[in-house]
């Protein structure tokens, strides 16, 4: 599918809305890798309690969206809580709106991996502390005042939480995330700190230029790296 042209889309009042993705891969004619088509809620509205969500979104069978979306391997991203409280997104495929099951969903973005079986290893989970390459073009607004979220890498690198995962803990509420430092089995030299955010930040990414840097822990919380600290 291609995802040349883009749509921008904006949306408001995201603090700890409930979302998913899917990204479907196919595999590289050669070696190991595998190029993905993300499919994301976000931005989109519903009347779905978090209950009902979630319960859509588990029940979603990847062999089914296999048939439905074509590629060699489906891989559930959720459910998930959003922590930016604001964005701008560029919607690809010209904005069309697929349905996921019954879950309405959009075209946000590529991923390509180079070796897609390691990355579906230890019981298809991701791997954890590894940052991966998003080509997604987004800015994240996180308010003024707001808790957030970090990890801050040996080198230095720090990443701020985006969305919380329901997927491994369904009891991984936002309001648990200040003492999830106490949980993490962090590698050595890794540190989660929750600052709470003096002025507006705004975290950028750019498909065509300067593509998301993202890590995840082992709840699956998605955390993008902050390029302008």
């Amino acid at each position: 599918m291609s995802t040349a042209k883009g749509d921008l889309s904006s949306a408001e009042n995201l603090h700890g809305v409930h979302h998913g993705e899917i990204v479907v891969f196919t595999r590289d004619a050669d070696g190991p890798g595998a190029s993905g088509v993300i499919y994301n809620t976000l931005g989109l509205t519903d009347d779905k309690s978090h209950e009902q969500f979630d319960a859509e979104f588990r029940a979603l069978d990847p062999e089914e969206l296999k048939k439905d979306f074509g590629g060699d391997v489906i891989w559930m991203n959720g459910p998930r809580r959003a922590l930016m409280d604001r964005l701008d997104a560029m919607i690809f495929n010209d904005s069309k709106i697929s349905m996921v099951g019954p879950i309405p969903m959009r075209t946000v973005g590529t991923m390509h991996l180079p070796d897609l079986e390691a990355f579906l290893a230890v019981e298809k989970e991701r791997p954890p502390y590894t940052e991966m390459t998003i080509g997604r073009s987004t800015n994240w607004y996180f308010n003024a005042g707001r808790q957030v979220y970090q990890l801050v890498s040996p080198t230095g690198s720090v990443y701020i939480m985006q969305s919380a995962s329901q997927h491994v803990d369904p009891h991984n509420t936002v309001d648990r995330l200040a003492t999830l430092g106490e949980r993490l089995k962090l590698p050595q030299g890794w540190e989660y700190r929750t600052p709470t955010l003096q002025e507006e930040l705004v975290v950028r990414a750019e498909a065509n230029g300067a593509p998301a840097h993202i890590v995840f822990d082992e709840y699956e919380d998605n955390y993008q790296r902050i390029d302008n600290v």
